[in-house]
């Protein structure tokens, strides 16, 4: 099948069932719904939008661009008040503020024959303390130009770019002065300048919404704000039982779920999701959430197998299932994240980029210029591997990355994962992960919730530790931000925490050495069956999906205990008999695999008789077998 008819096949799946509408935020009336394409108008500046359908499909369409005069003309026409305000070199000075954009243009016109008056202009006021339900609009700049924000709950900054999705939740001001207007999006809550952005009414905004078709979560974005058209659909996962077929939800973080825009908003701004149609149990997009120290049960064969149901002609794709598996399996990167992330961003392999520069993640193809800064690769395959091995691996899985990238290993959104600072698209995780969505289906659910996933408590620093207990060493911590999952490999018990003894061991996002005492930067490879930490579970929620088992299993050595050892090097040392003998004194207490190997007799206890015998050994007296 080739890309250019794929827009024939775009109607659908999620569209399929019956005539759909376009969605305001408080309305009924029926509208074209259809994808934005102005390909045929040659009037005007136009933008390449990589639209993608409940299929996985990716189509380049042409959208317009935003004229920056219409929007500064809109702001003005909308203004509350109007400044005029005298630039002298680089301060500026209010010298009047008018009701009318007239009186204040006739003012600063004055000015401006004035000799020696300074430099004069109108500042346009917004002002929408009255507005109970509003649609913040980020599309308000070019597609090469990104929207600067900052998160309230973190003050972490972040960047949006308005042309992949327009609509955000308006929740007011966050500052006295109106300048600064809070917004929700893509899951972050933030700050942005209020001279970025149009806020509008709810009811003449047409916004973005869920919709359960054909037993498939779909997510409807619009790009215009002021268009009944949307500019993609995304195959969120499966339906959950606490959905209904064909009822339009809203959410602007995917997690819950509302029937009315209205309850919604007031949600959001009374900081509770009471009216969600799931308030006690928040949906996580599966392959969004999934880290990607996990492995796909697909096999290099399936995945080129699917590549050729979509693109059969030239693309940077075909063939790739043996670099994509053997990247998985020696740098800890999942293969069908992996190959999600390379069909978003390469349109299925067809893009300038991929076809000119073998690039088919992106990597450094900026918004402002993106062919000219995009690496050039030798080879598709050596892309691969860059991504599997400097992107992943020693990057957005570090947490000590040099340029703090690192909001944990999974996809996500704004508010954690690599969408937080991989792409200025607010949407990009979920599409990526839309793609694993549609491969999982297409086979039968295949790895669809193979891994449990655990969300750590919100805006908890958690400390990963090497052993199932507070005193032993903190690898690395989950960062202090909303929705950080980790990848739960089993449960063991250790030190309670509140009257909880169970803890869970997950699989490591940071590379570790080799006794799991330290993370480490430059090593590239990973270790799937020793590279592990442990969290108490008293910090950590199961996430739940309709017909998956949140059965975790018990946990069980995975590695060799050797007696005498507790220290984990290999080898019986005076390190050892001083962990046994700061245990028995409680100094420091050994727990999981050091704890049994402090065992030497095999006695269930660890008394003076163990430390004895490893000193024995020490000193040749005798050896410990």
């Amino acid at each position: 099948m080739k890309i250019k008819n794929l827009m024939m096949l775009f109607l659908v799946s999620c569209l399929g069932l019956n005539t759909l509408v376009s969605v305001r935020a408080s309305d009924d009336e029926d509208y074209p719904f259809n994808i934005e394409d102005d390909s045929l108008n040659s009037d005007g500046e136009y933008y390449e939008y990589p639209a993608m359908d409940v299929d996985g499909k990716i189509t380049m369409v042409k959208i317009p661009e935003v004229n920056p005069e219409d929007i500064e003309q809109e702001k003005a026409e909308n203004a509350s008040s109007y400044d005029v305000v005298i630039s002298f070199g680089n301060e500026d000075e209010v010298i009047a503020t008018y009701d009318s954009l007239q009186e204040a243009e006739a003012v600063a016109n004055a000015r401006r024959r004035m000799r020696r008056a300074g430099s004069a202009r109108v500042v346009a006021n917004t002002d929408y303390s009255n507005l109970k339900y509003g649609v913040v609009d980020f599309h308000t700049k070019p597609s090469n130009t990104n929207t600067l924000y900052t998160e309230t709950l973190t003050g972490y900054s972040g960047y949006i770019n308005g042309a992949y999705g327009g609509d955000a939740a308006f929740l007011g001001y966050c500052s006295t002065d109106k300048s600064k207007v809070k917004f929700r999006m893509a899951g972050v809550e933030g700050c942005v300048n209020a001279s970025d952005v149009i806020v509008r009414d709810a009811d003449d905004a047409y916004v973005g919404f869920y919709r359960v078709e054909n037993g498939i979560l779909c997510h409807y974005i619009h790009a215009n704000v002021s268009s009944p058209y949307y500019s993609s659909v995304i195959n969120v996962g499966p339906k959950q039982s606490y959905m209904s077929n064909n009822v339009v939800y809203y959410s602007y973080d995917g997690h819950y779920f509302y029937t009315s825009y209205e309850k919604m908003i007031d949600d959001y701004k009374n900081n509770t999701y009471a009216h969600s149609i799931n308030p006690n149990q928040p949906y996580y997009n599966y392959f969004q959430y999934l880290s990607h120290r996990s492995k796909t049960t697909f096999t290099a064969q399936q995945l080129d197998a699917y590549t050729k149901t979509i693109i059969d002609f030239d693309s940077k794709m075909l063939n790739l299932g043996s670099a994509f598996i053997t990247n998985q399996n020696k740098y800890g990167a999942n293969a069908l994240l992996m190959y999600g992330v390379a069909a978003n961003e390469s349109a299925w392999g067809t893009s300038s980029i991929a076809m000119n520069k073998n690039n088919i993640f992106g990597h450094n193809a900026t918004d402002f210029n993106p062919s000219a800064n995009a690496n050039k690769y030798n080879s598709p395959a050596e892309s691969v591997e860059h991504h599997a091995k400097n992107f992943i691996s020693d990057g957005y899985l570090d947490p000590k990355d040099y340029s703090g990238r690192f909001f944990g290993g999974h996809l996500g959104d704004k508010a954690s994962g690599m969408n937080v600072k991989y792409a200025s698209d607010p949407f990009w995780g979920e599409k990526a992960a839309a793609v694993a969505n549609v491969v999982s289906q297409k086979n039968g659910n295949k790895d669809f919730g193979t891994y449990k996933i655990g969300m750590v408590e919100k805006m908890t620093n958690l400390q990963v530790r090497k052993d199932a207990n507070t005193s032993s060493t903190a690898l690395y911590a989950t960062k202090n931000i909303s929705n950080f999952p980790v990848l739960i490999k089993a449960t063991t018990t250790g030190q309670s925490i509140e009257g909880n003894n169970v803890w869970y061991r997950i699989q490591s996002d940071p590379t570790l050495n080799s006794n799991r005492s330290a993370t480490t930067q430059g090593t590239y490879t990973y270790d799937f069956s020793k590279m592990y930490g442990y969290v108490s579970s008293q910090y950590v929620e199961l996430v739940k999906y309709t017909n998956v088992s949140t059965n975790v299993p018990s946990d069980t050595p995975t590695t060799t205990v050797k007696k005498g050892d507790p220290s984990g090097d290999g080898k019986i040392t005076s390190m050892d008999y001083v962990l046994v003998k700061n245990h028995i004194l409680k100094v420091k207490l050994l727990s999981g695999d050091a704890l049994k190997a402090a065992d030497v007799n095999g006695d269930g206890k660890i008394t003076s008789m163990d430390y004895v015998l490893i000193k024995n050994h020490i000193l040749g007296i005798a050896t410990i077998k």
